[in-house]
């Protein structure tokens, strides 16, 4: 059964149209309670985060009510990066946690992740059940009174603790001064990351460290390095490090311009720990993941998986082959040496050390990529699902062809259609993509 309200990283929509209404998010809460009453020991507390976002606060005390009517308490951890809630909800043994983000969107969408009392993503299934409980109370047609929520603020121990965590991932690193450059999307980590990366080391710049709850990823972060690079070379700096609002996913940029993303962050930690003698018990990327960095895992006799696009895919398939590194392009980074969750700020420890080990031991500090990629089609929120799955599907079949990789799958986050193309030869990916989609936006029109 397709889900109607999560995607491949949680809840996500525009605040206050539907379905994400303010009844919804009550609706959550309950669901979210009754769903936790079918395990055996429960404390109900439940610990709530939120990036900087001006609907936020808002949905944190409607989720609260829902949560409330349960018998539940609720911890706000106020404004955190999400992997501090990852972090948090597993120490404190929380029955769950969670974070009121978007993500990489604009201020206008708002939503929900959800993290289990490990601190791990919840399942599909989990996420379907959840769903069941949400259209069973929707379908009651109750409609719940809004009112102030009885939360504890516990804001500046969380934000105290989980800034000692990351600096002491990098406590045996010796930085000595360099100078780099971070955008902070105007997210979460706006009030901690200089903190972090001064303690060990870093000579700081920062950018867009002023949230005033509208300017979320607006033309900053890592969804938009346009300013970065004039950035870096006003700073000085040996490189840029771009977060998202949330906090969970990097992108870093070298003083040349040269764009590192996810799969680039995973070779440089990986080539890095090889030299180091450091054991990889093998690796997950995910579809999108660039064959370069397969064909040099597979070169290094270091296995490689993929999985579904979303960061929590990737953390099932590395638990399930009891792997410790995997990513997205997208510049989730996930270390399970340190954390249940993708984190930007120890993934840019952890870049600029090893780094550092590549350079200094003269290895080569790029990954060879195959030319890639992506498009993406947008399309109207309530275009039907079944138009964009034969779009999908005929447009596969038509382009089906040796020698290229192409994937074309549903956003589980925007309302677009991405189209990845991947061959050895970067002219004919630049006119093969155009080609695939003119014919998905063809084929979408022709249905309609």
């Amino acid at each position: 059964m397709p889900r109607k309200y999560f995607g491949t990283d949680g809840i996500r929509g525009e605040f206050g149209l539907e379905p994400l209404t303010e009844n919804f998010f009550i609706i959550l809460g309950v669901a979210i309670a009754k769903s936790l009453f079918i395990k055996k020991s429960i404390k109900k507390k439940v610990l709530i985060g939120s990036d900087t976002r001006e609907s936020s606060s808002q949905i944190i005390n409607l989720i609260s009510q829902g949560l409330e009517t349960e018998g539940f308490s609720i911890d706000n951890a106020g404004i955190v990066p999400t992997p501090a809630i990852a972090y948090y909800t597993k120490k404190k043994n929380y029955d769950v946690g969670l974070m009121v983000s978007a993500s990489h969107n604009l201020f206008r969408d708002n939503g929900v992740k959800i993290f289990n009392q490990n601190g791990y993503k919840i399942s599909t299934e989990e996420e379907q059940y959840i769903e069941d409980y949400i259209n069973t109370l929707l379908q009651s047609k109750k409609n719940y009174k809004t009112k102030n929520s009885n939360i504890c603020d516990i804001s500046e121990k969380i934000t105290s603790e989980y800034k000692k965590f990351c600096i002491n991932t990098a406590a045996n690193y010796k930085f000595y001064n360099k100078k780099i450059t971070l955008d902070l999307a105007n997210g979460s980590n706006y009030k901690i990351a200089s903190d972090i990366f001064e303690t060990v080391g870093f000579d700081v710049s920062i950018h867009n460290n002023k949230p005033n709850g509208r300017n979320i990823n607006d033309q900053c972060g890592s969804t938009y390095l346009k300013n970065l690079p004039i950035q870096i070379k006003n700073d000085n700096s040996e490189y840029g490090l771009s977060v998202d609002g949330d906090g969970d996913r990097l992108v870093v940029m070298n003083h040349q311009g040269k764009i590192f993303d996810g799969d680039d962050i995973l070779y440089t930690i990986i080539k890095g720990k090889i030299i180091e003698n450091e054991n990889i018990s093998g690796v997950v990327g995910t579809i999108m993941t660039n064959y370069a960095l397969e064909k040099f895992l597979c070169n290094e006799k270091i296995p490689f998986e993929r999985a579904k696009v979303g960061d929590k895919y990737v953390l099932e398939k590395m638990i399930e082959k009891k792997y410790s590194i995997g990513g997205e392009t997208s510049g989730h980074i996930l270390i399970l040496e340190y954390l249940t969750s993708g984190d930007s700020l120890i993934a840019g420890l952890q870049f600029l050390y090893y780094s550092d080990i590549l350079k200094k031991n003269k290895a080569d500090e790029f990954l060879k990529k195959y030319p890639q990629k992506i498009t993406n089609i947008f399309y109207e929120k309530f275009l039907d699902e079944s138009i964009i799955n034969i779009a999908i599907k005929e447009a596969m079949d038509f382009f089906n062809r040796n020698g290229t990789r192409l994937i074309i799958r549903k956003s589980g986050t925007e309302n677009c259609i991405r189209i990845m193309v991947e061959a050895k030869d970067e002219l004919y990916v630049e006119n093969f993509s155009i080609e695939v989609g003119k014919f998905v936006e063809n084929k979408i029109n022709s249905i309609l």
